[in-house]
């Protein structure tokens, strides 16, 4: 950590550069005797980076940020919020802690909240950061987690571990067991520190494959921002043998949708069918995510155009957590059909469908954009089919 950073000089010309190419920063000699031009492109970067994800951080003086990949890898200010809202007690310990975000939100609910980063650099930035965030109830030390954990006397209301997803070699993985730490052979020992265990977990993981390599699973939150299914979040419960509860959020700039549901609740659902009506109802990220294409349906009392497709319709508009689209015109998957249409600009979605978005508009002659619509899918009689549609939500 290279406190010439924090200086004052250092701090207005990383503001003041912003909106600056990075490239002429980072190929220029750097004015600051002590401060490397790298240095200050990776200020400038994560700072950048923060204003959306990290608006407090952003907002607040004197921030020392980390990396690009650090930075990647953190919660956002949304999503460790929402964390918040699902523990509760006096002492949580993150024990893969990174840059602080999630810590920074369980401090405003906890009393004493741990800290606890093997990366040392990572450790004293975070460190600092609290300080500058005015978070005082916040201990940090660089440990290994587990190694922290086991020299520990305590028994913590919470254990939060958002294990890392790259192995070795800085290469992505996707099962549980593959990731830093691996939970999936700990939770016993885990389990003598706590009754109550979060895991953040990346949003490849599936969700049957999680459930396997997991127990004691409560519940699975899967959250998404703007349809962008962000994290998957596990709420295990030491002696816990239920049904876990699935539910999926997905935060829009002024809504929130959620939809929840058990296994065997979809499970057991039957779907009914039929060609598109009035209006088609596509599911939001989180929802696709987590597997409900059964329960959807029957719970919103909707049709399913093909089992594989995923879009559901009917003749009345309802309240649905994805996108709503009257639909304006039916069209066979042919250049000759689909000319009629007059369409020359359109937004297309692909569902349950062999060719491509750019192989379709190569067919069809169809620019990206415009107020169209278009869903390429698949109805009940396996035929491929163009629905035109308007966008109401």
């Amino acid at each position: 950590m290279n406190f010439e950073i924090l200086s004052s000089q250092v701090q207005q010309f990383i503001n003041d550069n912003l909106n600056t190419d990075i490239h002429k920063i980072l190929l220029s000699k750097s004015k600051f005797a002590e401060v490397t031009s790298k240095e200050l492109v990776e200020q400038i970067e994560s700072k950048v980076k923060s204003k959306s994800k990290l608006p407090t951080w952003f907002v607040t003086d004197n921030i020392y940020y980390p990396n690009k990949l650090n930075l990647s890898q953190t919660s956002s200010e949304i999503t460790a919020n929402y964390k918040t809202s699902l523990v509760t007690g006096k002492t949580i310990i993150d024990i893969t802690a990174g840059f602080g975000v999630d810590c920074f939100a369980f401090s405003k609910k906890f009393e004493h909240v741990f800290h606890i980063e093997k990366n040392n650099e990572l450790s004293k930035i975070a460190a600092h950061n609290f300080k500058q965030l005015d978070r005082a109830n916040i201990e940090c030390y660089s440990s290994d987690g587990l190694a922290f954990l086991k020299k520990s006397t305590k028994i913590f209301d919470w254990i939060y571990i958002d294990p890392s997803r790259r192995d070795k070699d800085n290469k992505k993985v996707f099962f549980l067991s593959d990731c830093e730490p691996d939970v999936t052979t700990q939770l016993n020992f885990l389990f003598s520190k706590t009754s109550n265990i979060l895991i953040k977990t990346g949003p490849l993981l599936d969700l049957k494959v999680g459930l396997r390599e997991l127990k004691n699973v409560k519940e699975i939150h899967i959250i998404a921002i703007n349809n962008d299914v962000k994290e998957v979040l596990w709420i295990l419960e030491k002696e816990y043998k239920l049904e876990p509860l699935i539910k999926t959020l997905n935060f829009k700039s002024d809504t929130l949708q959620q939809f929840s549901f058990k296994l065997r609740e979809e499970q057991n659902a039957i779907a009914s069918y039929s060609q598109p009506l009035t209006y088609i109802y596509e599911p939001n990220a989180a929802i696709l995510k987590s597997g409900s294409f059964q329960y959807l349906a029957k719970h919103y009392n909707l049709h399913k155009i093909h089992p594989n497709s995923h879009l559901y319709t009917s003749d009345q508009l309802i309240d649905f957590p994805g996108r709503i689209f009257k639909v304006e015109n039916i069209y066979d998957y042919s250049k000759k059909s689909f000319k009629k249409s007059g369409i020359k600009k359109a937004n297309i979605t692909t569902r349950n469908f062999p060719d491509s978005v750019i192989n379709i508009r190569r067919k069809l002659g169809i620019k990206d954009g415009g107020e169209s619509y278009l869903f390429c899918t698949t109805n009940i009689n396996d035929n491929y089919l163009i629905i035109s549609c308007s966008q109401i939500f």
